[in-house]
């Protein structure tokens, strides 16, 4: 017979902080804002609006990055789709050659990834323009590229006492959520549809 005055184990909860109270992620997390904000906060705003008419008038989008970074270019290119421009991830096995009209976006903490920087002169040949997202706005990124986006002091995440997170990741937490203001910038200033935009979301999931 089943006891129903019994609690559900499926229901107690017994975390080891009492939800509300501070403890070691609460900690965490006002490191983790406070910092993105402060890295957020310092970008031109001159930078970004250039970077935005750029991808606007480009024929084609290509982004590229290594590591983490990657990733953050990675989200941005899926919602550049979702804008209905016509954007490719280098790497990808149907990323075709770029050409004169194209915008190649390379997103780099240090600015110096070897095969970023290959792939950057590789298009800068075909005539294809280049933006930098980098942290070291004097790498050798920053000095190839047409346009430059300066996301963070390349000191902030490799100097001891600078950010209390490990090595780049406040500065790819900074790319994520700055591709994600580019996109919502570029949804104001040229009035797109969030309706159209998810039209054109994968229907394959």
């Amino acid at each position: 017979m089943v006891d129903q005055n019994a609690p559900d184990k499926q229901q107690v909860v017994s975390p080891a902080t009492p939800i509300g109270a501070d403890g070691p992620y609460a900690s965490a997390r006002r490191v983790v804002v406070r910092e993105v904000e402060a890295l957020l906060r310092h970008v031109e705003e001159d930078s970004c609006t250039g970077l935005v008419a750029a991808i606007r008038d480009a024929h084609r989008v290509f982004v590229a990055g290594a590591g983490r970074s990657k990733l953050s270019v990675e989200g941005f290119a899926m919602r550049l789709m979702h804008l209905g421009l016509t954007v490719h991830v280098v790497g990808d096995s149907t990323t075709p050659a770029t050409a004169e009209g194209d915008l190649l976006l390379v997103c780099s903490g240090s600015g110096e990834t070897p095969t970023s920087l290959v792939m950057v002169e590789n298009a800068a040949r075909s005539g294809t323009r280049i933006a930098a997202v980098t942290a070291k706005a004097d790498s050798s990124l920053a000095q190839r590229a047409d346009l430059l986006v300066h996301l963070a002091e390349f000191s902030q995440d490799h100097e001891p006492g600078r950010s209390s997170q490990f090595v780049g990741t406040l500065f790819e937490q900074g790319a994520l959520l700055f591709f994600d203001s580019l996109i919502l910038a570029y949804e104001q200033l040229y009035g797109k549809d969030p309706q159209d935009m998810l039209a054109r979301h994968t229907n394959m999931e």
